[in-house]
């Protein structure tokens, strides 16, 4: 089986709770990880500085820590982590979600078995409080063909769930700052620019995905509606999408983002799984 980083970007208003189960769920598995690349955005609060040191020392051979002065978001935090990270298959991972054992064992082997391949997510099991409270998948298409369609329309990978090549990754751009979509944006650039390589989603849960009591409020609102529209506006201008793409995704998103809460959540719940 090939070596493989796994990326995490952490910052101040992490919770200490979430973000230690989300380490030893790295760990905690059939194949673990090479290295474990821990980007620091901005500085962080001594509780958080204090689990990464006990997971150094526990782990003084696996873990690099690479620190950022200030806190320039997501999108800049993973762009210097893929730089950085040694082995040239990648596994991203969030601070607030937990991986199933086997996550890497299957998804690196995967990417071993088929040279093709430059990235591999998989469907994710959404949690509250305790993993398997809600028995809620997030299933999104299988197959490459499947994948580049659904992309259209929607983001087709779960992001904390993918693993990819680094090569591949940084080909295309690596990511960018892209408020909210910075993967989806990666995602229509790798799509577009395969030159016959192949991505694919893993057909089961291997990750548990926390949507906290405030997941629809994050995604609601005219503050997140004019950042997706300046997303699709680039993505269209970038011809990532078509004319009648971008139309479509507007006539579609506007509703939503401006839906009250309470409609959102049922129409999320019963549609848009």
């Amino acid at each position: 089986m090939e070596k493989f980083s796994v990326l995490i970007s952490v910052y101040i208003k992490e919770d200490p709770v979430f973000f230690t189960d989300a380490l030893a769920s790295i760990f905690n598995q059939t194949l673990p990880p090479t290295e474990l690349l821990i980007v620091k955005d901005g500085p962080l609060t001594e509780e958080l500085d204090n689990i990464i040191l006990n997971f150094i020392h526990e782990y003084p051979s696996k873990i690099r820590v690479f620190p950022l002065e200030e806190n320039g978001g997501l999108g800049k935090a993973l762009r210097i982590g893929v730089e950085n990270c040694k082995y040239n298959i990648i596994a991203r991972m969030d601070t607030d979600d937990i991986c199933v054992s086997d996550r890497f064992e299957k998804q690196i082997g995967y990417l071993s078995n088929n040279p093709s391949a430059v990235l591999v997510g998989s469907f994710v099991e959404e949690f509250n409080k305790v993993p398997g409270d809600l028995k809620v998948i997030k299933e999104v298409p299988e197959i490459h063909d499947q994948i580049i369609k659904y992309s259209k329309q929607r983001n087709p990978f779960n992001h904390p769930s993918v693993a990819f090549r680094k090569s591949a990754i940084i080909n295309v751009g690596s990511y960018k700052t892209m408020i909210y979509f910075e993967d989806y944006y990666l995602w229509l650039r790798l799509l577009n620019n395969l030159n016959g390589y192949i991505v694919y989603n893993i057909q089961d849960p291997l990750l548990y995905f926390r949507i906290g009591n405030d997941m629809i409020g994050r995604r609601h609102g005219i503050n997140y509606l004019v950042k997706e529209i300046n997303f699709l506006n680039l993505a269209f201008k970038e011809s990532l999408i078509t004319f009648y793409e971008f139309c479509r995704l507007i006539v579609t998103r506007v509703p939503l983002r401006i839906l009250p809460k309470p409609l959102l959540k049922l129409f999320y719940k019963i549609l848009l799984r």
